[in-house]
């Protein structure tokens, strides 16, 4: 099966002789590694067997049609040695829909990019674009200053082709150039706006959309190279492919020989002559599909959207921030726009969606594609509730969700979600009534976040006026030490040094079984008992409530307001001291107030405190933590950089996209002894678990209390490696789930207590197949499920079969965040189950070789088991 090492790989002419000569699959235009394993296991293992198989069982009917269909087209080329195509039925917004009128002002555009530059990842080293005319002009990068200049040259002649020519496009060959765009604009903060208006009014059209969901061909692959034997257009350069590209533009570097840029730029503008020639072609195709089908909607011009309310303040105060030339007033200015810029991808990746089929839709991480509708409705009040099965899929949709459907419509609320047997139901009212039934449920749109947006407005003033409003928040974007050691664990001196807090922060790092929330439960309560007004926050209710568990436990006996959300169950928190409330304003005047960053970002809330306490600050982003914190005088943030760290949906400048401990932390992995506190001692590992966290994680600081080590179990301690093989596993992988049951069931037979063995996986597929498997009391879940929590025995499955069945990223499925959470609910035992071939994967970046090297360390420190 081909994979990702194919192209380096000095066999892959013998591979390449082996798949013709066999007829494989894998030579099917489009059929991937799952498809693939479908078909075989149907008996088709062959591509003149798939162009004249019928329908097999287990396979989709619109995927097995599109594939059959193009396994006739190359079967038919190699017998006959003709090119040919065939059209598809037109479909709404799909295909030749997309494909808009010509316009004087249309450009062609491609880039060349190295994605092994430097550590921060690529460099687009060229930015090639062509006019109607067949005028080609070569924009140049050498450095991350270059590089944003570019973008902006790229961005300002569209803009002014467009004014000029209001019906013009910019076309493209895949999706590459259009994720630079979006992503560099986000890097370097610059032209944000004008790239989402470009996007929004649908100027970049991908010409290979047009060409896959426009017709089949007879051709091996849909790349651009592939599709020119079509086209009246022959090259005549000397380099032939993007890889070469690269490699002559590092001898560039290493020689400045100049010819090699024209080698280069000369191989750019063949793939945009290449491309008009394509629309072109394209152009003339569309025409026969009109007449072959009749009349369907073309693209039309999308009038540019009016400039939002604020946003032209917003963007004055960013530019007078940065202009100040303070790193700290610059690092303020550019996160005015953090929201914004987390929000847009959201939008894209809603209307990206919205472009593919419910079939394509079961690949992505986020929605359920192929929904059918079985059984019964049930009338609930004047809505109907329906049952909706769905195929084996990741997704991210949840109970309370209101998704779309795949026309972008509403498609109801998800009261109840089965994810073992695949069920949802969905709850859809009476304005629905007459709207058809989803087959893909979609994620619905970002959250709104003026309060944040507007607390970081109210920093930005503050500080180009220098009127030290928020000193404690001024303390954290310094990271000011405090000047002198101040490291401990004695709770009683930690008490006293929050209680000497005077308008600044303080870091309270604590690294799995340290109990930082039982610290910091013992820390507000004696802030309480002092007089003092206290917030508790975090990312989650679940993690507010926790904390607040501890204060209670701890001893208090002041009043306490939790703000809850209407209509959500999960926000209300009640107990002897603490009540909730949905009104904010009940808030605002208690002695101890838990919420979320909605709450004390809000200006009523501006400088009431004396003290928040941030919980989960390791998966706080550093604007909402310094929202937050114009709450209060002092801060107090109390988290793991090295847990679960924070999502994010965006691309941003340098030094806006961490975390707030990441920010305060910067290289260290643990908080230096004159910035915070480090909770030193581990009441949950093993030293024979703990050695490996500790060296890994937390640069050797981590040590087990005592206690540890009069733990054990009857199969030992410390770590386990389990090499399970297997091959075309992307989510779930039976053999592991059948070699983890194999284990369980000995540790069960040696005296373990199910209720003491932990199961962890990446993916929910996997984790269903584990449940459906382990006995009920043994815990299974995915790694997010388990952070806080504790096993004697901790199992960590992986399930993707190698670096090239990853579904999602190697970032997400090798994270050493993840690793370390997984791996360090263990008090005494700790597996790692997964195929070998992990340990194999084709890191491309430095920072992929870390995480790497990570899994690579368990193994090396581990007993095979």
């Amino acid at each position: 099966m081909p994979c990702d090492h194919c192209e380096r790989c000095d066999f892959l002419p013998v591979c390449d002789a082996w798949w013709d000569e066999v007829d494989h699959l894998c030579r099917v235009a489009g059929c991937g590694r799952v498809q693939i394993a479908r078909l075989e296991a149907a008996g088709i293992t062959t591509l003149a067997q798939l162009a004249a198989a019928e329908q097999p069982d287990g396979v989709n009917p619109e995927t097995f049609a599109r594939l059959r269909l193009q396994a006739e087209l190359q079967l038919r080329r190699r017998e006959s040695g003709r090119l040919e195509y065939v059209l598809l039925q037109p479909q709404p917004e799909r295909g030749f829909a997309l494909l808009p009128d010509p316009s004087p002002g249309d450009l062609f555009f491609d880039i060349e990019g190295n994605p092994f530059w430097d550590e921060e990842g690529s460099l687009e080293y060229l930015w090639g674009v062509l006019d109607a005319d067949g005028d080609y002009e070569a924009v140049w990068a050498e450095d991350r200053a270059s590089e944003r200049r570019a973008l902006e040259t790229l961005v300002d002649r569209v803009r002014g082709s467009l004014a000029d020519h209001p019906g013009m496009h910019v076309y493209h060959y895949a999706s590459y150039e259009l994720a630079v765009l979006r992503r560099l604009a986000g890097r370097y903060g610059t032209r944000e706006a004008e790239v989402d208006d470009l996007l929004r009014r649908g100027v970049l059209v991908d010409l290979l959309k047009v060409v896959r969901g426009g017709l089949a061909a007879s051709v091996p692959g849909y790349g651009l190279k592939e599709i020119e034997a079509f086209l009246d257009f022959e090259r005549r350069g000397s380099i032939s492919d993007g890889g070469t590209s690269i490699l002559e533009y590092e001898r560039y570097v290493q020689t400045r020989d100049g010819t090699i840029l024209g080698a280069i730029a000369f191989y750019n503008e063949e793939d945009c002559l290449a491309t008009l020639a394509l629309r072109d072609w394209l152009i003339a195709r569309r025409e026969e599909a009109l007449a072959r089908f009749g009349p369907f909607p073309l693209p039309e011009p999308v009038e540019p959207k009016e400039t939002p309310p604020g946003a032209a303040e917003r963007a004055a105060l960013r530019q007078a921030l940065v202009d100040t030339g303070d790193p700290v007033c610059e690092l303020a200015g550019q996160l005015l726009d953090y929201h914004d810029r987390e929000r847009r991808p959201v939008w894209w990746a809603f209307f990206d969606r919205l472009e593919q089929t419910p079939e394509e839709l079961v690949e992505d991480p986020d929605s359920i594609g192929l929904v059918e509708p079985v059984g019964e409705t049930e009338p609930v009040a004047r809505s109907l509730v329906h049952v909706f099965a769905y195929p084996p899929q990741e997704h991210k949709l949840d109970v309370g969700d209101s998704p779309f459907d795949e026309e972008g419509h509403a498609a109801g609320e998800i009261v109840e979600l089965d994810r073992e047997g695949r069920r949802v139901r969905l709850k859809r009212g009476p304005s629905l009534e007459d709207v058809p039934l989803p087959q893909a449920l979609l994620p619905g749109r970002p959250y709104w976040t003026d309060a944040q947006e507007d607390a970081l407005m109210r920093i930005g003033r503050s500080l180009l006026a220098g009127e030290r409003r928020y000193p404690a928040v001024e303390s954290v974007l310094r990271r000011e030490p405090f000047g002198r050691d101040v490291q401990t664990t004695d709770l009683d001196r930690m008490a006293e040094l929050v209680l000497s807090l005077d308008e600044r922060h303080l870091v309270i790092q604590g690294p799995p079984g340290s109990g930082k929330t039982w610290v910091s439960g013992r820390l507000i309560a004696r802030l309480l008992r002092e007089g003092k007004r206290v917030g508790v926050a975090s990312t989650s209710h679940k993690a507010i409530h926790k904390l607040l568990d501890e204060v209670e436990a701890a001893g208090i006996s002041v009043r306490g307001v939790k703000k809850a959300t209407a209509g959500n169950p999960e926000s209300v928190y009640e107990s002897e001291h603490v009540e909730s409330h949905a009104n904010r304003e009940d808030c605002l005047d208690a002695p101890l107030a838990g919420g979320t960053a909605w709450l004390f970002a809000h200006p009523d809330f501006d400088a009431g405190l004396d003290c928040l306490f941030i919980d989960e600050a390791g998966q706080v982003s550093l604007a909402d933590a310094l929202a937050m914190g114009t709450a209060a005088r002092n801060l107090v943030l109390v988290g793991d950089p090295q847990q679960l760290a924070q999502v994010l949906q965006g691309s941003h400048p340098d030094g806006t996209e961490v975390s707030v401990l990441q920010h305060l932390l910067g290289d260290h992995a643990t908080i230096p002894p004159d910035r915070g506190l480090f909770l030193e001692c581990t009441f949950r590992l093993h030293p024979d678990v703990c050695g490996y966290i500790s060296e890994e994680f937390y640069e050797g600081r981590l040590r087990p209390d005592d206690v540890c080590a009069t733990r054990g179990t009857p199969l030992g301690t410390g770590l386990r490696f389990m090499p399970v093989a297997h091959e075309g596993c992307r989510t779930e992988a039976p053999a592991e789930v059948e070699r983890v049951l194999r284990e369980v069931e000995r540790l069960l037979a040696a005296g373990v207590s199910a209720a003491e063995i932990m199961v962890v996986a990446p993916y929910n597929a996997q984790v269903h197949r584990l449940r459906d498997a382990l006995p009920g009391d043994v815990r299974v879940g995915t790694v997010d499920k388990f952070q806080g929590q504790e096993a004697l025995v901790v199992l960590y499955s992986m399930a993707s079969s190698s670096g090239e069945d990853i579904p999602r990223s190697l970032e997400f499925l090798l994270s050493r965040n993840r690793l370390n959470v997984s791996i360090s609910r263990a008090q005494c035992l700790a597996y790692l189950v997964c195929s070998p071939r992990l340990l194999e994967v084709d890191a491309r970046t430095i920072d992929q070789m870390r995480l790497a090297n990570a899994l690579c360390r368990f193994v090396e420190l581990a007993e095979e088991g």
